[in-house]
């Protein structure tokens, strides 16, 4: 049994009903595959990646997972109107399954690792129900008899995001921004859609560079390449004025919304 079919089955015992299941690439691959799932009313509409969860590999210490996210197609991880991008993760040996947000994770390369703690699978396994934060890079992981637990999660996804960016240059005309980040330095950045917000923060992710919040128009994820260096991702968001912070612990509001740890 695929670990895609693994998934869905443990969601068929939990009476959710498949009612459409189609490989996007055709043939017997099954990442991507679109998916659609229904309880009662509740449907869920997934363009869905599944792979086996495996130790970590070589250069890693620790005894932390990682899903490695092979695909049937070039290029980044797949998105579709109108679906989740999920990435699942089967844990056979602890009868536990993993997620992620294909959005955050779709251009990282056609072969990266996604990372899943010791603790989460172990957590899932033992009480059924387990988060990986931060909120902009999370996971969630349950035992096979609990995948409804995954359902706020899957809600949460589909929530107005907000994020802080640290640029790697923006430029400010009135009411519009635009904004260069670096997808892998300011790893909040990659979490972020079309509508959704951001605020600018300093390098250290204490302080804000404006005090706007900035609402996303368009957005562009392109490679850069400088000689003598890997390749590198970065993304260009186009946004307008969309409201101000007018807390003065800046710091304070920062926290969460930044990669690095905040200190006040």
């Amino acid at each position: 049994m695929g670990t895609l079919d693994i998934v869905l089955e443990n969601f068929s015992n939990a009476g959710w009903a498949v009612t459409s299941r189609e490989s996007v690439g055709g043939g017997r691959s099954v990442n991507p595959t679109r998916v659609d799932l229904a309880y009662g009313k509740q449907r869920l509409l997934l363009l869905a990646y599944a792979w086996k969860i495996t130790p970590e590999g070589k250069g890693r210490s620790g005894t932390n997972y990682r899903i490695q996210t092979t695909r049937s197609h070039k290029g980044d991880l797949l998105v579709e109107e109108g679906r989740q991008t999920i990435g699942f993760g089967v844990d056979a040996d602890r009868q536990v399954i993993a997620v992620f947000d294909g959005w955050t994770k779709r251009a990282t390369g056609s072969s990266s690792s996604v990372h899943i703690e010791r603790t989460t699978l172990d957590t899932a396994a033992d009480r059924g129900f387990a988060l990986q934060e931060p909120a902009w890079d999370s996971r969630s992981a349950v035992s096979y008899s609990d995948v409804r637990q995954l359902l706020p999660w899957f809600s949460a996804q589909r929530d107005l995001r907000t994020a802080a960016v640290q640029p790697l240059k923006y430029h400010i005309t009135q009411d519009n921004a635009t904004v260069v980040a670096d997808l892998w330095n300011s790893a909040p950045a990659a979490w972020l859609r079309h509508k959704d917000c951001l605020v600018l923060a300093n390098g250290d992710g204490n302080d804000l560079l404006d005090t706007a919040i900035w609402q996303i128009m368009d957005l562009k994820v392109e490679t850069v390449s400088n000689e003598g260096r890997n390749p590198r991702r970065s993304v260009t968001f186009v946004c307008r004025r969309y409201a101000r912070v007018t807390t003065k612990n800046k710091a304070a509001f920062l926290a969460g919304l930044a990669k690095r740890e905040i200190t006040q």
